[in-house]
């Protein structure tokens, strides 16, 4: 039999056409584009083109290289050819100019640009700016994170312009994501000079924003963003507020709300609980907050009459609420069985789980942590050693927070089992362990009770007894093969380390890259501390 060999050039369009839809556009124009004619009439074709996102090529300090390499070849070659087609465009901020002046993109709407710093993003969302010049009457979709760790006074000042520049000059803006440094808590309103009277981008329909307060809330409620159907809002206080919404056009609108706050409140009752009983038409709510000093906990039957109850088109309601300094005059105080059994009476699948407290000083007071399941959001509610349990497949963030009792290595099994794409974790307890980790109990050649944390990459300890620095810093305890940034208290990473020489610790050290101290710390020429984290590039106070 004779062999015969075909080669992919030797293909009918129609199959390749069906092979690379399969592979990553950026990566099939990277590669073919430029090897010969048919390849790139192919590779030029809309399909491929329309749709450009290179978010997932980035710098990690280790392959610059390789992204100067691809960034060239697409500014100088590839965009030169397409920019025509490009109508969605996602890029990592470090390659925002580069790609912008590269060229001008005729039909560009959509643009995704991650990981901006503060000072960027003021000079691109600006009247004058380059950008806001070319594309503020064509950009239709807008998604953009701010990640800036080099805070400073003007922060808010700059945000707040930021948001309001978008907001005015972006005519045609539809659907709008602002993510904004969400580890900080704000001090003031953002949107306070948004002027009533002017907003040009009143075709928003979909907006996500990070925000201050209730007020700045209220301010997007109001009835200038007359065609928003979803609002997802993450806020860092709820207080009492004198803004009264006249204008309900909006709230009658609103199919999908979303609503996280940062810091407890004490006015859930009096201003979120009446807001959203005149969202008659909402078919989606999402309530993630921590509310404080009511005589009694949150359960189902608060829910269903208080709120629910003025929504006939709602479909789905996920929750994540804390009831905490709940204080309690009656007895018997309820059970979690009891708070559980209001939502099932209500036809809600959730989990619950309360601690009393039982010193003199507080007793009578309890916490109660109420969550719709299957649990949806990336973040949930501090957690408590009373924690059931259970499977939280989308949380990326957590604290856990217990001022009574300690946290045993038995807790942060169950935590690593029921977070498994966790990836930052504040631990916050002073109370000494009274579960041991285990580096003192068996030999250290025993694996099968190591506790894996695959994804944190960051950990906070800086409020905590030091056993719960020997808990995660202890390979014979925990691994930790992602970790690269640690929050923690100077006296107790010295302590733990033995001034940085203990090969015990050495393991889940090797890759952090930045270290928050508790204070000022000068180091000098310390050799031990450098070897001992070879990957560091940043340390500084808290």
């Amino acid at each position: 039999m004779n062999r015969i060999n075909i080669y992919i050039l030797d293909l009918p369009d129609e199959i390749l056409l069906t092979i690379f839809n399969k592979v990553n556009n950026t990566d099939l124009l990277y590669s073919l584009m430029g090897i010969n004619e048919k390849l790139d009439r192919i590779t030029c074709d809309n399909m491929f083109t329309k749709d450009i996102d290179l978010t997932t090529v980035s710098s990690n300090g280790t392959n610059d290289s390789k992204l100067d390499i691809v960034v060239d070849r697409f500014c100088t070659y590839i965009f030169p050819r397409i920019h025509n087609n490009v109508e969605s465009l996602g890029i990592q901020a470090s390659m925002f100019h580069r790609i912008l002046h590269a060229d001008y993109y005729p039909n560009l709407h959509k643009l995704s640009l991650l990981n901006v710093e503060i000072d960027m993003a003021s000079d691109i969302f600006n009247e004058n700016s380059l950008f806001m010049r070319s594309y503020k009457h064509k950009i239709s979709h807008l998604v953009m994170t701010i990640s800036d760790e080099s805070l400073h006074g003007l922060t808010e000042i700059i945000i707040a312009q930021i948001y309001i520049g978008i907001f005015t000059w972006l005519s045609n803006l539809q659907y709008l994501d602002l993510d904004c440094i969400d580890g900080s808590l704000f001090s003031g309103r953002l949107l306070g000079d948004l002027c009533s009277t002017i907003c040009y981008c009143s075709n928003i329909n979909h907006l996500r924003i990070r925000i201050h307060n209730f007020d700045d809330c209220l301010c997007l409620l109001d009835g200038r963003l007359s065609q928003l159907h979803t609002l997802i809002v993450k806020l860092d206080d709820v207080h009492y507020s004198q803004i009264v919404i006249k204008n309900e056009d909006t709230l009658l609108k609103l199919k999908c709300f979303s609503f996280y706050v940062n810091r407890p409140t004490l006015y859930f009752d009096f201003t979120v609980a009446p807001l959203l009983r005149r969202m008659s038409n909402l078919e989606k709510l999402t309530l993630s907050l921590s509310v404080r000093r009511r005589n009694s906990f949150i359960d189902g039957i608060y829910l269903t009459d208080e709120i629910c109850s003025s929504m006939p088109h709602l479909h789905t309601f996920i929750f994540d609420i804390v009831s905490y300094d709940t204080i309690f005059y009656v007895h018997p105080k309820p059970s979690s069985d009891d708070v559980r059994q209001t939502f099932i009476e209500n036809g809600y699948h959730v989990d619950c789980y309360i601690d009393y407290c039982t010193d003199i000083m507080t007793d009578g007071l309890g916490r109660c942590h109420i969550y719709s399941l299957p649990f949806t959001m990336e973040h949930i509610q501090y957690i408590s050693s009373r924690f059931p349990g259970g499977i939280f497949g989308n949380v990326r963030v957590l604290r856990v927070v217990d001022t009574k009792r300690s946290f045993g290595k038995t807790f942060f099994a169950k935590i690593s089992r029921s977070f498994p794409l966790l990836t930052r974790l504040t631990v916050s307890n002073t109370i000494e362990q009274v579960e041991k980790p285990s580096w003192r109990l068996k030999k250290f050649n025993e694996t099968s009770s190591i506790i894996t944390y695959p994804h944190l990459a960051e950990l906070v300890l800086s409020d905590i007894h030091i056993d719960y620095v020997e808990q995660f810093l202890f390979s014979f305890n925990t691994c930790l093969p992602c970790l690269n940034s640690l929050d923690i208290r100077y006296e107790h990473l010295t302590t733990v380390t033995e001034n940085f020489t203990r090969d015990a610790t050495r393991m889940n050290c090797a890759k952090v890259k930045r270290i928050v101290f508790n204070r000022v710390i000068h180091l000098g020429q310390s050799r031990n501390f450098y070897l001992y984290f070879p990957s560091l590039k940043k340390y500084c106070p808290m």
